[in-house]
């Protein structure tokens, strides 16, 4: 089990003097590095240094190894004139699943803490938003990153970069399943996908969970046939829900399902078209752990993103 504590200022020291690399900052920030917003947290505050333009990675790397800050950021936007934020060009499409926030988590994590566990539900929600955004909407020039208590998945087709925020809210709502669909029974398309996050959603409740918005009568009788339940959600067939709880309790669900499956995701950095990120490369100070690019998903391990400092005072 990963020790996920705070860095000190002597570590945060080695690691950007010693450990930083810029060949670790992915290709697509590389190359547009001068037309982005980088943003830094020099103590734990937050990013209140804002507004910061470097125009090569030597610029960076030697900001980075004479401030040794708690956390570094780079926006999502490109512009004219970052140094001032002036001139808007486009901004990538983010999504944001931090493990700390997840409404339905498979742990006892509580206060900002995050684990093993919690970060692995994160992955799958990341995985699931990824395989909609790839099927549905044919958007496949994604990239994927840790970021020390959950992981971006940013999006980099052309059609999205150049969306507006109300395009964006739309969006978000459709991949996270945000949203009940006009008509649940149909096969495909959005109706479809909310099913799956639903379906996925309400098999992990609890009778606790159930509870914020149900009655206990109802609740019971959800719990006791809770694989009916589940394969009449994942197929549309919301007349045979109704028949166990009754019409206002499925309403009920399904609208508590919705704002579950949103939760997932902070739709508000979906939406911010200025937001700064993470930068891939740059250490998470609060959780001791690199914020690292990653290749396949689906094999990533956090080991590959545990600091050798972190490894020798173990």
């Amino acid at each position: 089990m990963l020790e996920l504590r705070k860095a000190t200022p002597e570590e945060r020291k080695i690691f950007y003097a010693e450990e930083w690399d810029k060949r670790e900052i992915p290709d697509f920030i590389l190359h547009t590095l001068s037309l982005r917003e980088f943003g830094f947290d020099p103590d734990g505050s937050g990013p209140n240094q804002r507004y910061k333009q470097f125009t090569t990675p030597e610029q960076l790397a030697d900001y980075l190894r004479r401030t040794a800050p708690y956390s570094v950021f780079s926006s999502v936007a490109l512009y004219e004139d970052p140094s001032q934020r002036r001139g808007w060009l486009k901004a990538e499409l983010a999504f944001d699943i931090d493990a700390k926030d997840l409404p339905i988590k498979p742990c006892s994590c509580t206060g900002g803490k995050v684990c093993e566990r919690c970060l692995d539900e994160a992955k799958r929600v990341l995985m699931l938003i990824s395989d909609v955004l790839s099927s549905n909407l044919g958007l496949r020039d994604q990239h994927f990153s840790y970021s020390g208590r959950g992981f971006h998945l940013r999006v980099l087709d052309e059609p999205v970069m150049r969306m507006e925020q109300n395009e964006r809210t739309q969006l978000v709502a459709y991949v996270t399943g945000g949203v009940i669909p006009s008509d649940i029974t149909l096969a495909l398309g959005y109706s479809k996908v909310f099913r799956e996050f639903a379906a996925r959603t309400f098999e992990r409740l609890d009778r606790e969970k159930l509870g914020e918005v149900l009655t206990q009568r109802a609740v019971r009788k959800l719990i006791e046939k809770k694989d009916e339940v589940l394969g009449a959600i994942r197929n549309g067939r919301i007349e045979e829900i109704k028949n166990l709880g009754g019409r206002k309790s499925v309403e009920q669900l399904l609208g508590f399902l919705a704002r579950l499956n949103s939760e997932f995701v902070d739709g508000k950095v979906t939406v911010d078209v200025k937001r700064i990120l993470r930068l891939p490369s740059s250490l998470h100070s609060g959780v001791s752990m690199k914020c690292i690019s990653i290749r396949n998903i689906e094999k990533f391990s956090l080991d590959e993103a545990v600091p050798k400092f972190v490894s020798e005072r173990r």
